[in-house]
């Protein structure tokens, strides 16, 4: 039970954590937001490539 519940708990403060500082930032700090955002989704997408190849 918790191995459902604790992902979906974590997703959820997270998206309310990005989207708290979303809204308290300048346009400069949305851009650092944006591509650290950007840069995780690509390394979460080349790392789940790499392990579901190897």
């Amino acid at each position: 039970m918790i191995k459902l519940i604790l992902p979906i708990a974590i997703f959820i403060a997270v998206v309310f954590g990005i989207s708290y500082f979303w809204n308290n930032s300048s346009a400069q700090e949305r851009k650092k937001i944006a591509l650290g955002l950007l840069a995780a989704v690509l390394l979460s997408l080349i790392l789940t490539i790499y392990l579901i190849i190897d």
